[in-house]
């Protein structure tokens, strides 16, 4: 294999490499957003059913914004979460 073409290809899988390791972060951020979006959601309905009334109209604006928060959240980690065991470097190389 000539050197130039060799050269070429170890940039190649440099960049692999790098996009891989990023793909891999991005996924972890995804589910770390995912978990605290849940427990927003967790908190917010812990504080509204501590309310003695129990109606949702005299919630406070604090329980409102932490549910207005958490469905931001999921609408920008998406629905899916990263399975697990499924990372590239979680396989075994042949």
């Amino acid at each position: 294999m000539p050197e130039k073409q060799f050269e070429s290809l170890m940039a190649m899988r440099r960049q692999l490499g790098s996009q891989t390791a990023r793909l891999r972060m991005l996924r972890m951020l995804r589910d770390t957003l995912t978990d605290l979006s849940e427990f927003l959601d967790t908190v917010a309905e812990a504080l509204d059913t501590a309310d003695t009334d129990g109606s949702r109209e005299t919630s406070s604006p604090l329980i409102a914004e932490m549910r207005r928060r958490a469905r931001h959240a999921r609408g920008v980690a998406g629905s899916r979460r990263a399975p697990k065991g499924r990372h590239s470097s979680d396989r075994t190389r042949t």
